[in-house]
């Protein structure tokens, strides 16, 4: 007995002992999710969303909802979706807006619908009323507006995995006095299978607008979208922040249901990792997971350190060690500026699979123009290509501005631009880097000259101007750049901003530029340098590399072009 004893006593030792092993092994993993801000989305889910934000109304306008949209826009594109912005949608982009929607959904996709605005009801169906409806009597309604029901059949046709609705349109019904039924706030929604709609507030019920810059059920749902939790318990804390906030008077309504897991930031640790990422990669130094918001200075320097550690240009790391004179890499940096010497010339980064004159070959010459030079040596080789600056002490010349609408249909005959409406002094958008390698070859063929994209190295030097700044002509990045925070959720034509040394316009902000060279040698991204209108600040600044693939379009992506002197 006593033995039979001594043993279970010796294998509870034995277990205990094993268990805090165990334990203990495993504590250094758990720490590291613990403080990783972003899951590493998995590469084989792709997330599409439609955001909509309407508060320039004629008769009854709102205060927060384009501030709501933008804020969500930005928000999604860091967590990996590809963003459809709209702001004050009108009757007439209503129908091309979803066709838009409706192309880039794919069979098993996530799709994600954000809309802040006006909202109304008549006979059980919900209509989101575009800016400019002119409503008078109830069948006004369906012809200048969105209706949930339009959004459904979308999804459902698109037979998407997932799908999230989000409605921030619960607001009093501004036309109510001339409808013959005035039921407030929107009608329940029977969801489709696949698919989780949330109100700002229970069907039948408004909400307020807002006092500050966000309404409050939309500034609560932000505040969630950063966690690694599963979808329905982000949205079981929205409904408790929102109610606290709000004395009980505004709950948030859901409905519908979704099979498998799904968490904004990737769950995190339980295998299941969402989107795939085509945006902005801003490396951390620990495990490369795509984010848009620095979060601590350690995160900001080692953000510039991933930037300009491959650099073989020596100022580079002067200023490195001039921003960060105590920074964690100083010696290593010390080391590669005294190695460095003076900046070499330009070359072709080692990533790149072939060269700029392979990857375009000069075609045949059909036409050949005569060059205009202006003073200061900026040059156009014809009348509808861009203008170029000769980079001092170097062979090539890098485009004055980024490639614009007017110059794009000059050479390809079309305008595949989002922003269509902004002009033709505004840049070209919407070009992969495929479309960009068809444009250079077009204009190459009618002036006999050898364009390309600029690489890596051509365009950080010519980024400098000369002299050093954490942006690309000054460290006020408002001074240079249009950005998240300043572009009123658009681009905005070229050349509005100061220059930087060299004369070039928009090296930061505005759009994304692409660079002819290979981000990596394991995948086929390209690199894409600069920052873009609908990008935070800190995404602008000249350390940054991004990535998209060659084939990817999105209305933040443009190009600059390089030239070989003479």
């Amino acid at each position: 007995m006593m033995k039979r004893i001594f043993f279970a006593l010796l294998i509870c030792l034995l277990s205990s002992s094993v268990s805090a092993a165990d334990k203990k092994a495993q504590a250094k993993p758990k720490r590291n999710l613990e403080t990783s801000a972003v899951a590493t989305p998995a590469a084989n889910e792709q997330r599409v969303a439609l955001v909509i934000g309407n508060s320039a109304y004629t008769g009854s306008p709102l205060k927060n909802p384009v501030n709501d949209a933008k804020d969500m826009a930005a928000k999604l594109r860091t967590l990996g979706f590809e963003v459809i912005e709209r702001s004050n949608l009108q009757a007439k982009q209503i129908g091309r807006t979803l066709s838009e929607f409706r192309s880039k959904l794919s069979p098993g996709a996530v799709a994600l619908v954000f809309y802040a605005g006006h909202g109304l009801q008549i006979k059980g169906e919900n209509y989101l009323p575009a800016v400019d409806a002119d409503i008078s009597v109830e069948e006004d309604v369906p012809n200048q507006s969105l209706s949930v029901k339009q959004i459904m059949d979308v999804l459902e046709t698109a037979k998407t995995r997932l799908n999230l609705v989000f409605l921030d349109a619960c607001r009093n019904n501004p036309y109510a006095r001339s409808f013959r039924s005035a039921a407030g706030g929107l009608a329940k929604v029977e969801a489709p299978s696949g698919t989780l709609i949330s109100y700002a507030t229970r069907p039948g019920s408004v909400a307020a607008d807002g006092d500050g810059k966000n309404g409050l059920y939309t500034s609560k749902l932000l505040m969630q979208m950063d966690s690694q939790q599963q979808i329905e318990l982000s949205l079981k804390k929205v409904v408790t922040e929102v109610k606290k906030a709000s004395d009980g008077r505004q709950e948030p309504w859901m409905e519908g249901s979704i099979e498998g897991d799904f968490c904004f930031a990737g769950c995190g640790g339980s295998g299941t990792q969402v989107a795939r990422i085509e945006t902005i990669n801003v490396p951390t130094g620990e495990d490369n997971a795509p984010r848009a918001r620095v979060e601590s200075a350690d995160e900001i320097e080692q953000q510039y350190w991933d930037g300009i550690k491959d650099s073989q240009q020596k100022n580079d790391f002067e200023d490195y060690l001039k921003q960060y004179p105590n920074g964690k890499h100083g010696v290593l940096a010390r080391q590669k500026s005294k190695k460095l010497g003076a900046p070499p010339a330009p070359v072709p980064s080692q990533q790149q699979a072939v060269t700029p004159a392979q990857t375009v070959p000069p075609p045949p010459v059909q036409q050949q123009q005569a060059t205009t030079v202006s003073a200061g040596g900026v040059f156009k080789d014809c009348p509808d290509c861009p203008e170029m600056i000769p980079i001092p002490g170097k062979n090539y010349a890098m485009g004055k501005y980024t490639v614009t609408q007017g110059q794009w249909k000059a050479v390809m005959g079309n305008n595949p631009s989002n922003f269509s409406d902004c002009g033709d002094n505004c840049p070209v958008e919407k070009v992969s880097w495929n479309d960009a390698q068809a444009f250079i070859q077009k204009l190459n063929a009618k002036t006999g000259k050898q364009y390309r994209l600029p690489n890596e190295d051509e365009w950080k030097y010519a980024c400098d101007g000369g002299s050093s700044h954490e942006y690309c002509g000054s460290d006020d990045i408002n001074a240079v750049a249009w950005h998240h925070d300043n572009s009123d959720g658009r681009m905005h034509p070229v050349g509005q901003k100061q220059p930087n040394g060299y004369g070039l316009y928009d090296m930061s902000g505005n759009v994304w530029q692409w660079m002819d060279n290979l981000y990596d040698n394991q995948h086929d991204w390209r690199v894409e340098r600069g920052g873009s209108w609908n990008y935070y600040p800190q995404l602008a600044r000249a350390a940054i590399r991004g990535r998209y693939g060659p084939a990817n379009r999105n209305d933040n992506l443009g190009f600059r072009l390089s030239r070989t002197l003479p």
